[in-house]
């Protein structure tokens, strides 16, 4: 794996991740960097901005619960805030927005426990991932949210390599875009780090990436 580079979010010159590039596998893709945004997850100066960003493209959606995955719980929760707050328009004003977490059952599959079904059931949801390669992962919150009786209003990524899902707008704050030459393959047979005979470097999780 080479050095990290340093890249600025487009839509916001505050924002910034760090993209590390290799040949990396993912559940559902091979890519060519491990785009870390710990910074963005965890500082909290960092989160409300991210958070502020994104909820400037949802002043007229319904959202009364956010549905946070991939370790977005922090940024959740103050979108949360913005989303509520009156300078944003009526839509959610003096809402009071739920935050639910799925966890991950057999087979990967989302589920909720009892005790957080009102929060979904006849709600309206907002999805919101660290990262949408493909949508894979976005489909599955969605067809989650569906099965607990929410209706899904909208989607949210850090970064989206994908524009819409479902007639619906992906809205991130990076894309593949942001990357120099970053490219994204659902399996080995299209990775060209795969056809050049170059072995993995990592494998890379919600939680970070493990070195092989």
């Amino acid at each position: 794996m080479e050095q990290p580079i340093r890249v600025v979010s487009a839509i916001n010159s505050r924002l910034f991740a760090d993209a590390i590039p290799g040949h990396f596998a993912t559940n559902h893709s091979h890519i060519n960097y491990y785009i870390d945004m710990s910074q963005l997850r965890h500082s909290q100066s960092l989160a409300s901005e991210a958070a502020r960003t994104l909820s400037t493209y949802f002043s007229g959606t319904s959202v009364d619960t956010v549905m946070c995955l991939e370790g977005t719980e922090y940024i959740g929760a103050y979108l949360a805030r913005e989303l509520s707050h009156g300078s944003l328009g009526a839509m959610n004003d003096d809402k009071d927005i739920c935050l639910v977490e799925p966890k991950s059952g057999v087979n990967g599959q989302l589920i909720f426990a009892d005790n957080l079904r009102p929060m979904l059931d006849g709600r309206d949801v907002l999805v919101l991932v660290g990262t949408a390669s493909t949508g894979q992962t976005l489909r599955q919150a969605q067809e989650c949210a569906e099965y607990y009786g929410g209706h899904v209003t909208g989607f949210a990524a850090l970064f989206a390599n994908i524009a819409m899902l479902d007639g619906k707008r992906v809205v991130h704050l990076f894309n593949g875009a942001s990357f120099p030459h970053y490219h994204n393959c659902v399996g080995a047979k299209d990775c060209p780090d795969c056809l050049a005979g170059r072995p993995l470097d990592a494998i890379v999780t919600p939680h970070g990436y493990t070195r092989l």
